[in-house]
């Protein structure tokens, strides 16, 4: 990602590339992590946070899976909206437990974005991963979000101190999924997550 990204030299405007994880003709991205979900949150969190215009695949909000082999394996109709149908997940009583928190995961973080022009149009920058946790912030005039993702089977703790050039004198972090405040400090990430933060 982070080589990827250091690329974007070679674009005109890379805030005009549409990012996308999954599309009609390639396997859908729950399946693509192995049903893992916390690496389909990690996904929807960089989907929703990078640079770019966001495009998602009807169903990946409720964990809908398959492989494209052949391609019409990704292309299930939506569970309900029509009166045949045995079963409604346009509602939340038609969905199970982990498809609600998918769901309530990708509103959330989808209505942030869409309030906050930090995420539309603001400026990125990141640094360089190191010991498997990679960092980038968005900012602009208003706000500033800070996305840390640690990709390691293990537990890690992250200084905050070199990233002091986009902190500033921010004291505090708002997990924009889950709205805890937590003091910028020293972070304890758990094995594979990604969060994303609000400097506040």
């Amino acid at each position: 990602m982070y080589s990827v990204l250091a690329s974007d030299y070679q674009y005109k405007d890379p805030t005009r590339n549409v990012l996308f994880l999954d599309n009609h003709d390639i396997s859908r991205f729950y399946s693509v992590v192995g049903e893992d979900f916390n690496k389909f949150k990690s996904g929807i969190i960089l989907l929703l946070s990078l640079r770019g215009i966001p495009q998602m695949y009807y169903g990946t909000e409720i964990l809908m899976k398959n492989f494209a082999n052949p391609d019409g394996k990704v292309r299930d109709d939506f569970p309900g909206g029509w009166a045949t149908d045995k079963v409604d997940k346009f509602v939340s009583s038609g969905r199970n437990e982990k498809e609600n928190e998918a769901f309530n995961f990708v509103k959330k973080l989808a209505t942030y974005r869409k309030n906050n022009s930090v995420l539309q149009t603001g400026k990125m920058m990141q640094f360089v991963p190191e010991k498997g946790i990679y960092v980038y912030f968005r900012y602009d005039a208003k706000k500033t979000v800070m996305v840390v993702m640690n990709t390691n089977d293990e537990a890690a703790e992250l200084e905050t101190q070199r990233f002091a050039e986009r902190i500033g004198k921010h004291q505090t972090l708002l997990n924009i999924i889950t709205d805890q405040k937590i003091v910028i400090n020293k972070l304890t990430l758990p094995a594979k997550t990604t969060y994303i933060f609000e400097l506040q």
